[in-house]
């Protein structure tokens, strides 16, 4: 008669040894926690992810950057840094002209989390960088808006050209963002001015304007950083300031 033991079988139990509960829950856990770091390194705030959103940047894949979802909101370098890239490309996109008042909302929006999550800066010239750009975007963006949009950012545009200010008070970025942030302020009052309101509105008008010409002094005397990136833009304000103050009848 055939038996299996005698022609080499084996016992099913041997063949199939039964796992046991503990190690099969211990090896599906080490799993799972592969799978969550992986997630969290490619789709949280890791530093992994800071260095594949730089490396996409110099390479100059906006589009690609833009389509992330950022979802950090703990304060943390690599949390700030991710919103800081983000912010940046969208501001690149924004001043070639593509769909620039989706961008310059985004660059503004990106741009402040940055700020707002990023602990402290080892960088300081990092941070006056992102605090220009957070500027350069809300004045973008408000050129784009109007009524109570086009007041609530000007808003956030004068809050942060006062931090630029606060970083940097003599720079030429600091002193051109708060002078057209305050020129922006008193605008839409000059087409209602009465004579009680003429003093006060002539006389800040008149210290923004002696502001902006003292710095175009300086700077026609001695060479400033960043004046090159500005020259041009000085021009303009100088010009609607001289505008603003005959629109008001200063004298």
């Amino acid at each position: 008669m055939w038996h299996p033991k005698k022609h080499g079988a084996h016992d099913q139990a041997n063949l199939c040894p039964v796992m046991d509960p503990a190690f099969y829950f211990a090896k599906r856990l080490m799993v799972a926690a592969g799978c969550l770091m992986l997630m969290a390194a490619f789709s949280g705030c890791s530093t992994l992810r800071v260095h594949q959103m730089q490396r996409r940047a110099d390479q100059g894949d906006d589009a690609w950057i833009i389509a992330q979802t950022i979802d950090c909101d703990t304060p943390s370098p690599a949390c700030g840094q991710l919103h800081r890239i983000k912010g940046n490309a969208c501001l690149r996109l924004a001043r070639r002209g593509t769909k620039p008042a989706t961008f310059y909302t985004c660059a503004s929006d990106e741009l402040a989390k940055a700020m707002a999550l990023t602990p402290t800066w080892d960088n300081l010239d990092e941070q006056f960088e992102t605090a220009e750009r957070y500027c350069n975007a809300l004045d973008g963006l408000q050129h784009l808006q109007s009524g109570k949009a086009a007041d609530t950012t000007r808003d956030r545009l004068l809050d942060a050209a006062q931090h630029l200010y606060q970083l940097a008070p003599g720079s030429v970025p600091a002193i051109y963002y708060m002078s057209i942030a305050q020129l922006r302020q008193l605008t839409p009052r000059l087409e209602t001015l009465n004579a009680a309101d003429r003093l006060p509105v002539c006389s800040r008008l008149k210290r923004t304007v002696n502001q902006v010409l003292s710095l175009m002094e300086t700077a026609r005397r001695e060479r400033l950083p960043d004046w090159d990136r500005f020259a041009e833009r000085y021009q303009r304000l100088a010009f609607d300031l001289g505008a603003a103050m005959h629109a008001a009848e200063c004298r």
